[in-house]
């Protein structure tokens, strides 16, 4: 079982107002390089755990990674483990590899009472056509690890923060 042999990971990008998703896209599109590259860095090789809408955004199963779809109606998608179960989506992770859990809003609800760390890019803007919403992380329960920022420029249509928080 994956709770006592693994930490479990999210990895997300929101707003100010936890908003990550306006009508199955991202919102800010491809305008912010530097979080993709620092996504694609902490997954490389590792598990990915996402719903099926967050698979169809993105078009085809992520690259040199194990790719877990949690959906209620279980098909075959290459390339990729469909689960019908949080549970399942952690026991299926490969021996060697740590757990990611990617999105979309309903997978980091199901699985949000069973992440140990959350690395998260806050983006200092307000999406006005947010339908996707992070929980929101009480303070109360998770300390800030660490925060790194970065200003605006010809990469980053926005400035943000890389922030790493973890259960207390």
């Amino acid at each position: 079982m994956c709770y006592a042999k693994c930490m479990i990971n999210a990895v997300v990008a929101y707003d100010k107002n936890y908003g990550m998703g306006a009508h199955n896209e991202i919102p800010w599109g491809r305008t912010m390089t530097t979080d993709m590259r620092h996504f694609k860095l902490l997954t490389y090789g590792q598990a990915v755990i996402m719903g099926l809408k967050t698979l169809e955004m993105m078009k085809k199963p992520l690259p040199d990674r194990q790719n877990i779809v949690l959906s209620r109606n279980p098909e075959t998608i290459k390339n990729a483990t469909v689960v019908t179960s949080l549970q399942d989506a952690y026991d299926a992770v490969e021996s060697g590899r740590e757990t990611w859990v990617i999105g979309g809003g309903q997978i980091f609800r199901l699985a949000f009472d069973t992440i140990d760390r959350i690395y998260a890019t806050e983006i200092d803007a307000i999406i006005p056509d947010c339908d996707v919403f992070f929980p929101k992380i009480d303070k109360a329960q998770w300390r800030e690890l660490e925060r790194e920022h970065h200003e605006a420029d010809e990469r980053n249509k926005y400035a943000f923060d890389f922030v790493m928080y973890e259960r207390i």
